[in-house]
């Protein structure tokens, strides 16, 4: 990596906002995400447990389940970039691990828990055509499709405990659920019914409910509470433009594309870092869930940047927002000796050779993301 400092002015117009024109990057994504997703792979993997560890430490943590499955996102991306026998020993072996780490099966009390696990294993299937996946996601399918109840309209709740916290229905488990229900009819068709409905059906119903409840139509703001602007994070407004962007392929319905396009033009403007324009949360902090936000959002924003339809200008102004994102994390927030590790803000390095599971994931996935735009010629 070589970095070439300029003196210039920086001058950019909207379109070059987010990058810093008084220094210019020479930066191979290729090798920034080879050389995260090896760490990963290698130093937050247990070899003997067949799971991701806690940190790089070797710390195991029973709360782990969801991380677990954006570490499966992780070894498929890198697995698809490089057909690499690592990453599919490690997408062979995570089945059974966190299998057995989660007690013998893929349940889980908590809905949005189980829709990252869904999309990951329906990912890993394709990915490696290995059937035991295609197994766990129909099944993980069934057990999200029945938590949905017409109580205040519709939705899925955040898990099953009947209280009041655990009726409470919002983008973390629908979010997931219609992009599920989106692959699965885009793989299956109608020869998948659940509960009654084929997936399309599903994924309008969940798609409808989430911008009805949970969508400020003029600006594309996606929320939790309304009230409430520190519950608005990156890994809602990132599932729902997901979510968008898969409906448009389906349909061609401009309307799911312009949606996506308004949710990424608010997030990029709104959950940022004031003074480097770094995606952000509120809340992070050290071993953190909300430090796993980002690498969701990134991961969908790269699919909407794909989009063939997606204006050109909005294309250059995702694709220079992650740049941005990109270069500060991998030459302020990485540290690279003897591993590349990310700290959970993107600006600012791990401290003392540790770093949690969650910051390590959003790093990879961003990286991941930068390569495969790379590739594909986005980056020119």
């Amino acid at each position: 990596m070589t970095v070439t400092v300029i003196i210039a002015c920086s001058c950019g117009k909207i379109e070059d906002e987010y990058i810093d024109r008084s220094i210019k990057y020479n930066i191979d994504w290729t090798k920034a995400a080879d050389s995260s997703s090896t760490a990963l792979a290698y130093i937050y993997w247990s070899s003997t447990k067949h799971h991701f560890n806690d940190d790089n430490l070797g710390t195991i943590s029973k709360y782990d389940y969801w991380p677990e499955a954006h570490g499966l996102d992780v070894l498929v991306d890198a697995y698809k970039r490089t057909k690499s026998d690592v990453y599919k020993q490690r997408i062979h072996d995570f089945f059974e691990g966190v299998k057995t780490k989660n007690g013998g099966s893929f349940y889980n009390n908590y809905y949005d828990d189980m829709g990252w696990h869904g999309m990951a294993h329906l990912r890993a299937l394709e990915a490696t055509g290995d059937v035991r996946y295609e197994e766990s996601s129909r099944k993980l399918w069934e057990f999200i499709v029945a938590g949905w109840n017409e109580d205040d309209g519709g939705g899925i709740p955040w898990n099953h405990e009947n209280n009041e916290q655990g009726k409470s229905k919002g983008i973390p488990s629908n979010g997931p659920a219609a992009i599920i229900a989106a692959k699965r009819w885009q793989k299956y068709k109608e020869t998948e019914v659940v509960n009654g409905h084929n997936n399309l059906e599903w994924l309008s119903k969940i798609y409808s409910w989430m911008k009805e409840n949970r969508v400020v139509q003029q600006s594309g703001r996606v929320f939790e509470n309304i009230n409430d602007k520190n519950g608005d994070w990156t890994y809602n407004a990132g599932t729902y433009l997901g979510a968008a962007v898969e409906y448009y392929k389906i349909t061609g319905n401009k309307v799911y594309l312009n949606d996506a396009i308004k949710t990424a033009d608010w997030t990029t403007s709104t959950l940022i870092n004031a003074n480097n324009k770094v995606l952000s949360d509120w809340a992070e902090q050290e071993n953190h869930d909300v430090n796993l936000f980002k690498g969701i959002f990134v991961r969908y924003l790269t699919e909407l940047i794909k989009t063939p339809d997606l204006p050109d200008s909005a294309r250059k102004r995702y694709v220079n927002f992650l740049k941005n994102s990109a270069q500060i994390l991998w030459t302020k927030g990485a540290a690279k000796s003897p591993a590349v590790l990310f700290g959970y803000h993107w600006w600012e390095a791990p401290l003392n050779g540790k770093a949690s599971l969650r910051a390590e994931l959003s790093g990879s996935m961003l990286m991941e993301s930068m390569a495969l735009l790379q590739k594909e010629g986005y980056l020119n």
